[in-house]
């Protein structure tokens, strides 16, 4: 019982992680149908940067937290700006924008690989702090990691159904075509989309670094089992999709380490292919 109590924890440790970059993925893939791959270079991006403003130069770790995500917001932004678009205006589909993302990410993944020959980056200098209760371990950052996943999803709620920039993005996740139609500003939309997407990959990216490190493949492995989540909760409710995909994976994936750690991926993926065989949409599509 212990046992199956302390890898719960761990799980919803883990989840916490994937529950960030999943539902920026889910809200750019279900208002623009844009298959982000590079979302997962942003990620990434936020952690070098994280890395290198706090462990190499010595800045205080808020405000290298805040810069890194920043960024990150920014390089999501660029990356639609310098490459979709263009893509799209010179006649290219979504299948041509798919590959232009494909191709940003594997030319950064090689840029990290050649810079840091692939080394394994930790920001934090000190052990992680360990809190018991009742047999039961957990680590004070995973603490932390679930304030900040309920503080976003909160925000992220507030924003979709109390702003009328929130209910502008929904109305491009129910119908992209109507929703300019009646006079919305899809361009600036999209731009308001990618920066907040890409923040949210961007806090996951500088907590990640904190916690277990990053190496050039961290971000597109983070973003695969992401997009996991996604198809396994569904679009149609981005929020409760991504958590409900986000919490299952993360407890698979902790379960599936510790019992046959060799077939964590079999485990994730299998359950992929199971769910589109079985209910395309998604959960809650």
């Amino acid at each position: 019982m212990a046992n199956a109590l302390q890898l719960l924890t761990i799980g919803i440790g883990i989840a916490g992680y994937y529950a960030l970059v999943a539902v920026g993925f889910a809200i750019i893939f279900a208002t623009l149908r844009i298959f982000h791959i590079a979302h997962g270079t942003v990620f990434i991006a936020a952690g070098y940067l994280f890395f290198f403003l706090y462990r190499v130069y010595g800045v205080d770790m808020l405000w290298s937290g805040l810069a890194a995500i920043v960024v990150a917001a920014l390089v999501g932004l660029a990356i639609d700006k310098a490459v979709y678009i263009p893509v799209m205006r010179r006649g290219g589909g979504l299948f041509s924008v798919f590959i232009a993302s494909l191709g940003v990410s594997l030319i950064f993944d090689a840029g990290f690989l050649v810079y840091t020959k692939g080394v394994i980056t930790v920001a934090r200098t000190a052990p992680l702090a360990i809190i018991s209760v009742g047999g039961v371990t957990f680590r004070a950052l995973d603490l932390l990691v679930l304030a900040v996943v309920f503080m976003v999803y909160g925000l992220l709620y507030l924003w979709f159904h109390r702003t009328k920039t929130g209910l502008a993005v929904r109305g491009l996740t129910d119908n992209r075509g109507l929703a300019a139609v009646v006079g919305m500003n899809v361009g600036q939309t999209r731009t308001l989309i990618f920066l907040v997407a890409s923040a949210l990959a961007g806090i996951a990216g500088v907590l990640t670094a904190y916690d277990t490190g990053i190496a050039p493949d961290t971000g597109s492995r983070t973003l695969f089992v992401a997009v996991v989540a996604v198809i396994l909760g569904g679009v149609r409710n981005i929020l409760l999709g991504t958590i409900f995909g986000s919490l299952s994976l993360g407890i698979l994936t902790a379960y599936a380490g510790f019992f046959f750690p060799e077939w964590v991926t079999f485990g994730v993926f299998s359950t992929m292919i199971a769910l589109i065989l079985v209910r395309p949409r998604g959960v809650f599509g």
